[in-house]
């Protein structure tokens, strides 16, 4: 029988859930939900993506960096040596010296015409210098002159490094004068600086480099460092003695060439600069011989150094730049080739030289034992002897223009006298800077 409720029983507040309400909320929340998963794995793709192009950007543009870097390589390796160093062809870019052309300048390109990649190409038209070598100034189609680049010689073409361009240039102040490093007042205790008198041009060289669709433009300041300052034609270690009176040590400034005449109003060095001392040799000498060693002060010029050369190092360095290299002893070897002005050389004797003939050269002669002076010698440079110099062979002439560096002593065999001249030379020394390398002194990245 079927129940009937009554009416009163039932709760008439109560309401039933609406069908599907619950339902809807769930599909919100979820729809919610992987919306911000999508979102999230949206962001995450962008940036790992954007984080590979990021480091993708910088490992192209630091290939190019490095592309234009081996560009400055070349190019001061090229400013840096002579013709002999670098064989033929003619690789050298450098002027000769000792004058130098203010709007001289070079591009050193892989393909010609790449010269005209260079967004500053044109400055030369409006720099009021010669910039191309024919005598006119500021044409509309004047830019410095290209020449091959030997990375371009390299084969296979994957083997290249991409550097279309490289520009080379002196670095000139306000009034187009040539800037120089060096030592500027010719004087031992101050260090070198930038210059208009002393020294070699500092140079600017500005490259370019590319990977893939990445270039790079890189500019650095480069300069040679000079020599040492030498404080006298003669600097000793170790004592000095001297037979007869045909010697002559002079510390005033002469040219380089001959006859090798005195600079008027140079200021002098010490004719004998010593870190032996200075009273054992000047005690040594008689009367005829004082005035045989002339130089700042009085006769005879025999000081001590204000500054201890390393002459081991300063050998050591020129031997590694050497372009001749003789092994052991030598007894008057052949001077062919050691040299001239205008084409200064490095020679190395790894032994002893025994010289009782002829020799002539220009540069620097490095001799790791004893020198043995006879015979006839003309050398425009420097002598740098780790050993012993002994002064040999009558009335047979023995020139040095330049500077004599020794480690150990100095002595006139005493049997015949010495006939020899140690001239100093600045404008010797200074050419000789022409054989060190340039080195980078600042970079400007572009």
């Amino acid at each position: 029988m079927e129940r009937v409720i009554p009416m009163r029983c039932i709760d008439r507040s109560y309401r039933w859930p609406e069908r599907g309400t619950e339902a809807g909320n769930t599909l919100v929340v979820v729809l919610l939900v992987l919306f911000l998963l999508t979102s999230l794995g949206i962001s995450y793709v962008a940036v790992t993506k954007g984080e590979k192009q990021i480091a993708s950007n910088q490992a192209i543009d630091s290939e190019a960096f490095q592309h234009a870097e081996a560009g400055i390589t070349e190019v001061l390796l090229r400013m840096s040596s002579n013709t002999s160093q670098l064989g033929p062809p003619h690789w050298g870019l450098a002027e000769p010296g000792p004058t130098y052309t203010p709007g001289w300048g070079r591009y050193v390109i892989m393909d010609p015409g790449n010269s005209g990649l260079d967004p500053n190409a044109s400055a030369t038209t409006s720099d009021g210098l010669d910039n191309d070598g024919d005598a006119a100034v500021d044409e509309t189609s004047e830019r410095y002159p290209e020449t091959g680049s030997r990375n371009g010689a390299i084969t296979p073409l994957s083997a290249r490094l991409d550097y279309p361009w490289v520009k080379v240039r002196y670095k000139l102040n306000g009034a187009n004068q040539i800037l120089r490093f060096g030592d500027h007042d010719n004087n031992p205790s101050t260090p070198p600086r930038e210059n208009l008198v002393r020294g070699v041009p500092e140079i600017i060289v500005t490259a370019s480099g590319r990977q893939g669709a990445g270039t790079k433009i890189v500019t650095v300041e480069a300069v040679k460092w000079p020599l040492p300052p030498i404080p006298g034609s003669v600097y000793t270690e170790g004592p000095i003695t001297f037979n007869g009176a045909a010697f002559n040590i002079d510390g005033h400034d002469h040219f380089a060439a001959a006859p090798w005449d005195t600079v008027t109003g140079a200021a002098p060095v010490s004719g004998v600069s010593t870190t032996y001392d200075p009273t054992t040799i000047t005690t040594t000498l008689n009367s005829s011989q004082l005035d045989n060693i002339q130089g700042s002060g009085s006769d005879p010029s025999v000081q001590a150094s204000n500054v201890n050369l390393d002459i081991q190092a300063l050998a050591d360095g020129f031997s590694q730049m050497a372009d001749i290299t003789l092994i052991g002893d030598q007894n008057n070897p052949s001077s062919t080739g050691w040299g001239s002005l205008g084409d200064l050389k490095i020679v190395h004797i790894t032994g002893d030289l025994m010289v009782s003939g002829n020799l002539a050269g220009a540069g620097v002669l490095v001799i790791d034992g004893n020198f043995q002076m006879g015979g006839t010698i003309n050398w425009e440079g420097v002598v740098i002897c780790l050993g012993d110099v002994d002064v040999v062979g009558g009335g047979a002439a023995k020139n040095i223009v330049g500077a004599l560096l020794v480690q150990g002593s100095i002595a006139g065999n005493s049997v015949v006298n010495g006939n020899i001249k140690v001239l100093y030379s600045s404008e010797m020394l200074q050419q000789l800077s022409m054989l060190s390398k340039y080195e980078i002194s600042s970079w400007i990245d572009q």
